[in-house]
C-alpha cells in the first residue's frame, strides 16, 4: 500500500524510516487517507479558506452516517405503534384510521430528531493539516474553529459502545482560548491519532528552531 509523509505529503518507500524530501520520521498515511491539495477535492475549497504557504492536508473527516440510525429507529417504532393503533381502531369502530400513523408521538419526535441530525451530518467537518486544525459544525447556529497546531493544548477522543461498533466518536480539542467538541466523527480514533502525531511533529520542529536560534545567537557573539 502506498504511503505518504505526514509532514510534506510526499510518497514514501515501503521500508523508509524517514522522508527523503523533508527528513522527518515517516509515520506515513495510506493512500486512502491522503488528500490531493491541488485537486478539486481540496476540503478547504467549500469554505473559501485559503491554504497557508507550505500547508498540506493530512486528513479530512465528516461525521458518520451512523448518527442517523437512532432517529430512524424511532421513526420505524413510531410507524409500527401507529399501525397497531390504527388497526385496533379500525377493528373496534369499523373505520379506517390510517392517518394516525403520522400523528404518533414517537414518529414525530423521530422525524424532528432525524432532521436535526441530517443538518448536522451535512454541515459538519474537521480538517487536519501539517500547520493547523480547522473545524465547522451547525447550519443555523454555526461553530467554526481554526487553530494553529502550536496553540492546541490538548486533544482527546471519546466513543460509546455503539460508536465503537460502527466506527465513530467525539473528538475534543482544547486550545489556549476555547474548547471544541466534534461529535460522530467518522474514524474518530484515527483522526485523534493523526492530530496527536502532528502535535508531536510540531513540537519537534519548534525545538529544532529554538536550538538553531540559540546556536545562531552564540555564533554571533
Amino acid at each position: 500500500m502506498v504511503k505518504y509523509c505526514k509532514n510534506c505529503g510526499k510518497e514514501l518507500e515501503d521500508d523508509s524510516l524517514f522522508c527523503k524530501e523533508c527528513g522527518k520520521k515517516s509515520g506515513g498515511l495510506s493512500s486512502s487517507a491522503k488528500v490531493d491539495n491541488n485537486s478539486s477535492n481540496n476540503p478547504f475549497d467549500r469554505y473559501n479558506v485559503d491554504m497557508i504557504s507550505g500547508e498540506k492536508v493530512i486528513r479530512s473527516s465528516q461525521i458518520h452516517i451512523g448518527c442517523l440510525y437512532l432517529p430512524l429507529l424511532l421513526i420505524v417504532m413510531g410507524l409500527m405503534f401507529g399501525f397497531i393503533n390504527a388497526m385496533s381502531i379500525s377493528y373496534s369502530y369499523g373505520y379506517s384510521a390510517t392517518p394516525i400513523f403520522f400523528y404518533n408521538p414517537l414518529f414525530l419526535i423521530g422525524l424532528v430528531w432525524l432532521l436535526v441530525r441530517f443538518i448536522g451530518y451535512t454541515n459538519n467537518d474537521l480538517i487536519l493539516t501539517n500547520k493547523r486544525v480547522f473545524g465547522k459544525c451547525g447550519l443555523i447556529s454555526t461553530t467554526q474553529m481554526q487553530s494553529p497546531l502550536k496553540k492546541i493544548d490538548s486533544v482527546s477522543f471519546k466513543s460509546g459502545l455503539f460508536g465503537k461498533l460502527i466506527g465513530y466518536g467525539t473528538v475534543e480539542i482544547a486550545t489556549t482560548s476555547s474548547h471544541f467538541k466534534f461529535r460522530f466523527i467518522k474514524e474518530g480514533q484515527t483522526f485523534y491519532n493523526d492530530i496527536f502525531n502532528q502535535l508531536e511533529l510540531s513540537d519537534e520542529e519548534k525545538r529544532i528552531e529554538d536550538a538553531k536560534a540559540i546556536a545562531d545567537a552564540i555564533s554571533q557573539n
